[in-house]
């Protein structure tokens, strides 16, 4: 292709936006919009996956060790339960620990006298997996330790707290499937529209001997730029309205698990320029191949 009539590409795609305003107008609000929609969504998905992971990290197994076990016995058993596969860390409590630190809790110095001298906590040994679906399986053999007096790890509370992070993942992924799908139908509508209405443009084109590459090209441009500009303006509101927000939990609600990482703000706007680009660009491709020859 000649670089005349490649400027004349460009020229045409963009003198069509000026020359349909109000058209181009309704087609960039709706891919702003709808990149909007796709943005939050993606957003959401990974702030539920966040607090998904948060609450599967809180999961935790409560080993606790007979009392008559001497320190060499306590080490094996901890070394033993280190060696286990899937497991993540492993801390020791002592007895003597914990009755300082319930001590500690309690603003008091003289717990011990006031229980006549004897020690009511065990050693507790407590376990993190790599994997809150592991913990079951790890309390099933630590359970089977000699010397392990009791398990603990929320039994009947877990697996509703599995199912429910679980559900919230694949909600997570709907709603970004949802919103993307809404958002290509939503551009390939309005730009259909606005080709539709350059029919007879197209026609005499046709007429006086363009090619089909020569007709298609200008919209192509024109989708490619109307996708660029609504993506800028998705891009502004969500970062603004993100970081509002983000403010706003930081100081007001800390205990609620966010994402604040910049690269993934990034990211995220990053893709929305691209899908609004590529969203623009095939909306355009599909809407003007019914007036071409392929």
């Amino acid at each position: 292709m000649a670089f005349n009539s490649v400027r004349y590409i460009l020229v045409q795609g963009l003198v069509s936006l000026k020359r349909n305003v109000w058209l181009s107008l309704a087609s960039i609000l709706t891919v702003a919009v709808s990149l909007i929609l796709l943005g939050s969504s993606i957003i959401f998905l990974a702030n539920t996956s966040t607090i998904a992971k948060t609450f599967e990290s809180q999961v935790q197994i409560a080993v606790f060790l007979d009392d008559k076990l001497n320190d060499g016995q306590v080490t094996a058993i901890q070394n033993r339960i280190k060696n286990l596969p899937g497991i993540e860390s492993v801390t020791l409590t002592t007895k003597e620990q914990a009755l300082w630190d319930f001590q500690e809790s309690m603003s008091t110095t003289s717990l011990l006298e006031d229980l006549g001298g004897i020690n009511p906590f065990p050693d507790k040994i407590t376990i993190v997996a790599t994997d809150p679906k592991l913990v079951q399986g790890i309390a099933s053999q630590v359970e089977k330790i000699s010397g392990v007096e009791s398990v603990r790890y929320g039994q009947g509370i877990l697996e509703k707290l599995l199912a429910f992070t679980n559900w919230l993942r694949w909600i997570g992924v709907a709603v970004v499937a949802a919103f993307a799908f809404a958002a290509l139908l939503l551009i390939s509508l309005s730009i259909k529209t606005n080709v539709n209405s350059r029919e007879k443009e197209i026609q005499i084109m046709r007429l006086v001997g363009a090619s089909n590459s020569f007709v298609r090209w200008p919209f192509i441009i024109e989708g490619l730029v109307v996708g660029l500009i609504g993506a800028l303006i998705a891009v502004a509101a969500v970062g603004f309205a993100y970081t509002w927000l983000l403010q706003y939990i930081i100081s007001s609600l800390a205990f609620i698990p966010v994402v604040a990482s910049q690269q993934f703000l990034l990211m995220v706007f990053i893709i929305m320029i691209l899908g609004g680009m590529l969203m623009g660009t095939l909306a355009s491709v599909i809407s003007v191949r019914k007036f071409l020859r392929f």
